[in-house]
């Protein structure tokens, strides 16, 4: 098989158009200027984004005249857009079929299609992000992917990519992508400090080489040991370590979560006490303005816990001082980890050009075009053999990711959450909630686990 090389190394992500803006503000931060003209800079950032459309070229209402035109909807961030513009003008090379891209900032792409799927003028594709796809899925308007595509499926893509756009036996979404946020990046020089030989091996090298370094100032974070604050990894850590410590978070019938568990109290409690005995870091210098990861890449920290993706961050904060690894468990020799379901191109049900909007998406499948996208926008194949392969796995992006990509396959997707946004939200609240001294473990997961069921529940009642 062969494949095109592929030399852009953008960002990507689906919030990265704020991470930016989080960068603008830390450095606002540091050199002591106002955030007032970078909340303005954001503003204008998002207004042009928002406007950002193809429909501007001649030929579009002649092809939409022909029925050849397919529109797309996408989330801003930069390399997914180059990337799948970059797609769309080699496809409608090829057949002729135009591809209509019109791209938003993450929040407004979000709520952009709930109104646009409650009026019904939905576009034909949206490249949308798994955690608001549930709910679609379960009111129908989204199409089955035909069987000549969907096949394989199971045996094509890793479970943890895939699972989430599967319902009673047929798939509404195709993955390009699988989120993984199970990454330690570390600086070298802490861990040698601390007595560690290249990465750390355990969970108590991480612990050591945190405890070794951090720095308060009275109460003050000033140098944090172990950043893990952020909206990803607070619930992704939480849920992955209930898998070591051998428990489950599903119910029997898969609709409830069971957070109150053994193995989900001494999962919380590793959480909490990695900020309250072990004192790693805390939960104060993390704002919307200042992110883990922009944080850890001002060289402000000795270890991140983050996807691959986020070493993005570190290139536009001209910082290569740093190395990455899988994140060891926090028990035991298997390292199971949560992923939710990540960015996918999923068909309305009512679109006019369905033949056409899944022939763009057959194509964009192709393994030479799927690696591409892959290397440009830093993320990890939903396909297992491009996972596996070396033009993938020994890429020059991917050098100093190699370790991740043999852990892949203790992948596990979180499940039928149908809102992974308000699950994660939640628990990092109440995780945070507790620090500040408002909940015990045991209160804080009685209202972790009733507020994510109760949230599950009223979804589900939309769909009856």
């Amino acid at each position: 098989m062969v494949y095109v090389n592929v030399e852009d190394n953008t960002m990507r992500r689906k919030k990265i158009a704020v991470i930016l803006t989080c960068m603008l503000a830390m450095s606002s931060v540091l050199t002591g200027c106002s955030g007032k003209d970078n909340s303005e800079v954001q503003k204008n950032d998002e207004t042009k984004t928002a406007a950002s459309s193809e429909t501007g070229k001649p030929d579009t209402k002649e092809a939409e005249a022909n029925g050849e035109l397919v529109t797309l909807w996408m989330h801003n961030g930069p390399a997914f857009v180059k990337a799948t513009k970059e797609l769309a003008e080699e496809f409608e090379a090829e057949s002729g079929i135009k591809i209509d891209i019109q791209v938003f900032p993450y929040d407004v792409m979000s709520q952009k299609m709930k109104a646009a799927y409650t009026a019904g003028n939905e576009p034909d594709i949206i490249q949308g992000f798994g955690a608001w796809m549930p709910t679609y899925i379960n009111q129908g308007v989204l199409a089955k992917v035909p069987d000549d595509i969907a096949s394989g499926f199971k045996e094509d893509f890793l479970s943890g990519a895939v699972e989430g756009y599967e319902k009673d036996g047929a798939y509404y979404g195709v993955p390009i992508e699988m989120q993984m946020e199970s990454g330690l990046f570390y600086v070298p020089e802490k861990a040698k400090e601390s007595g560690i030989e290249g990465a750390p091996k355990t969970f108590d090298d991480v612990v050591k080489i945190a405890k070794d370094h951090v720095k308060y100032n009275g109460d003050v974070l000033e140098y944090g040991g172990l950043e893990f604050d952020n909206g990803d990894n607070v619930a992704q850590l939480f849920l992955s370590w209930i898998l070591q410590y051998g428990g489950n978070f599903w119910d029997e019938g898969k609709t409830h979560m069971v957070l109150q568990s053994e193995e989900g109290k001494l999962a919380w409690q590793k959480l909490v006490d990695l900020i309250e005995v072990d004192k790693v870091t805390d939960t104060k210098h993390i704002t919307g303005d200042i992110t883990s990861d922009v944080f850890f890449f001002n060289k402000k920290a000795a270890q991140l816990i983050k996807g691959s993706w986020a070493s993005a961050i570190g290139e536009e904060l001209k910082n290569d001082d740093w190395e990455y690894t899988f994140l060891p468990p926090v028990t035991g020799d298997i390292p199971h980890f949560v992923v939710e379901t990540g960015w996918a191109y999923v068909v309305s049900e009512n679109s006019k050009n369905k033949d056409n909007a899944f022939k763009f998406i057959q194509y964009c499948l192709q393994p030479e075009k799927s690696l591409a996208f892959n290397l440009a926008t830093k993320t990890i194949p939903s396909l297992k053999a491009l996972a596996e392969d070396p033009a993938y796995t020994e890429a020059d992006e991917n050098v100093r990711f190699k370790d991740q990509f043999q852990y892949l396959k203790y992948a596990q997707n979180v499940g039928p959450v149908q809102d992974m946004d308000y699950v994660k939200t939640t628990i990092r609240d109440i995780f945070k909630s507790q620090i500040d001294g408002k909940y015990t473990t045991e209160e804080a997961l009685k209202k972790a686990e009733t507020d994510i069921n109760q949230h599950i529940d009223s979804l589900l009642a939309q769909t009856k």
